[in-house]
Order: structure tokens, then sequence, then C-alpha cells
């Protein structure tokens, strides 16, 4: 299939999973949700496992990272996103997610020894000033709306966790992928995460009815597990396998504006001039922490190359 074409799915799919799961965290408790998501997502990685018959090859400080790594991946990441998708609303959380490569960036220079360039830095500021004022172009002082300007204020501080989740588990795991393979470093690091998850998942499952959940909500559920989950690794990994991880990343930069006109169209949210303003900036701090002036036009930092990926 023409990798533009997978590219362009999995730019709606990107944009359909914050919509999705805005909507179903009003319903479902996140806890709730991220157990069913992992415990779905488990048993089609399980499946593979068996199939393809993978081989555990971790051991001792490989092992200690694989199993940090599939902690915060479900308890941090996940179940992150999925709180903090509770309050706050679609859009803004697709701009807080393209701060990815800018928290990359800084902590491969912590464990990767990466340098940063004058650009970055530059990049840098301009992202988290960005969305600085996005979140806060978000909260009101008026007194009938302090009480949804705190709760959505929490679910930005929720997302931003999950986006330092997300980043720390992309430039630790980098180091596991280069040794044991994307595909068998992903399907281990779902199962384990999906196992250290489960406790809290069965403690917020006691005395909650899940027959009670609708037709509706249950599509919303597998949507998020299969579709995200598992459909947006598979078509990510072969879009990045056949052109250029630059051009990969121009596309998943429109994440935000794709989810911002389909929150438009499905959940009625709307675009103050305030939050387009911060959205811009954002994402072009973004961009330029993706360009390394060192290399030839069109190639992108390490930072750059494995963070612009959905959950």
């Amino acid at each position: 299939m023409n990798p533009y074409i997978v590219l362009v799915i999995q730019l709606f799919l990107s944009g359909l999973n914050y919509i999705i799961a805005n909507a179903a965290t009003q319903s479902i408790p996140p806890a709730n949700l991220t157990f069913l998501r992992t415990i779905i997502s488990g048993v089609v990685y399980l499946s593979y496992f068996f199939y393809a018959g993978l081989p555990f090859k971790f051991r001792g400080r490989d092992l200690r990272l694989l199993l940090f790594l599939s902690f915060i991946s479900v308890s941090f990441n996940q179940f992150g996103f999925l709180y903090g998708m509770k309050y706050t609303t679609a859009t803004e959380a697709a701009i807080l997610y393209t701060l990815t490569p800018v928290f990359i960036m800084f902590l491969s220079r912590t464990y990767l020894s990466e340098k940063i360039t004058a650009p970055k830095i530059l990049g840098a500021i301009m992202a988290l000033g960005g969305a600085t004022f996005t979140v806060l172009s978000r909260v009101t002082p008026a007194q009938d709306d302090m009480h949804f300007g705190f709760d959505h204020f929490k679910g930005d501080i929720f997302i931003l966790i999950a986006v330092m989740a997300w980043g720390t588990y992309t430039t630790l795991g980098r180091k596991l992928i280069v040794k044991h393979g994307a595909i068998n470093s992903t399907v281990f690091t779902a199962l384990i995460g999906t196992a250290m998850f489960a406790p809290v998942g069965i403690y917020s499952s006691v005395g909650y009815n899940y027959f009670s959940l609708s037709g509706g909500l249950w599509a919303e559920v597998l949507f998020l597990s299969l579709g995200t989950s598992v459909a947006g690794y598979v078509l990510w990994y072969y879009a990045l396998g056949k052109i250029e991880a630059s051009k990969v990343a121009v596309f998943i930069n429109g994440q935000p504006v794709i989810t911002a006109i389909l929150a438009y169209i499905f959940l009625g949210q709307g675009i103050t001039a305030m939050f387009a303003a911060g959205a811009i900036v954002t994402i072009a701090g973004v961009i330029i922490t993706q360009v390394d002036s060192r290399k030839k036009v069109g190639q992108v930092s390490p930072a750059g190359r494995d963070a612009q990926k959905t959950i």
C-alpha cells in the first residue's frame, strides 16, 4: 500500500483517538477504561506472541529497563492520558502531545548524550511557551466557571504527565529496540504493562457493571483498544519503514488540526483566537526542535524521528 495513504489513515485514527477518548471517559471511569483497553489489546499481542513464537531474551539491565518501561507506558502514559481526557478537550490534548519531541530532546541529552543546538533551544522555548498560553487560555477566573477551570487545568496536568511518560518510554526504549527489535519490545512492554495495571483495573472494577455499557460505548472501547493501540502502531511502523522520518513528522504534526476539525464536528468544541495563537506557536516550536541545522535539509533529529507517535 502507498505509504502516504497509510499516513493519512493513521493521521485520522490519531485524531479520532482524542475524540473518542474524550467521549468515552465521560461515561466510563478512566481506570476501568484503561483496564478494558489494555486487556483487549493485550489479547491481540498475546495471540501474536504465540503465533510468531517471539523469543524472550531480556536479561539483567535490559530486563529491569523493560519492566520500568512497561510500568510507565500503561500506568502513566495510557491511564494519565485517559484521566486527563475526562477533563480537558480533545484539541488541547493533541496540542500538548506535540510537546513530546521537546521532552525527548532534553531526555536524550541526559541519557543518550545527544547535543542540544541553539535552534532546538529556541524551538523548545516557543513550544513550552505556546503550550502554556494554550492551557491558560482555557482557565477563566469567573466565579461560575472556577470549578470548570480547576478540573480543566487538572486534565491538562495529567495529559502532560502522560506526555512525559511517553517521552521517557520513547527515549529509553530506543536501547531495547536497537537490541531486541521494535516488535519484540512493543509486544512484551504491552503485555507486562497490562499485567502491572491489572490490580488497579480489578480494584476499580469491583461493583462496576460492564454489562450496562451501551453498544456505542463498547464500540469506543474497541476503537481505543484495536484502532489505536494495535492498528495505529502497525501503520506507524509501516510508514516509517517506507519513507523518510522527516516526511512522517510533517504528517504527524497535523494531528492537532485534524483533531480540532473532528472535535468541532462531533463534540461541538470551539476554538478561540487565544487558543489558536498558542497552538500555532507550539507547533512552530516543535517543528524547529525537529530540524537539526547541522544536518542536511529534510533530515530530522533522533528526538523528532522517534517522538511523534500517538498513544
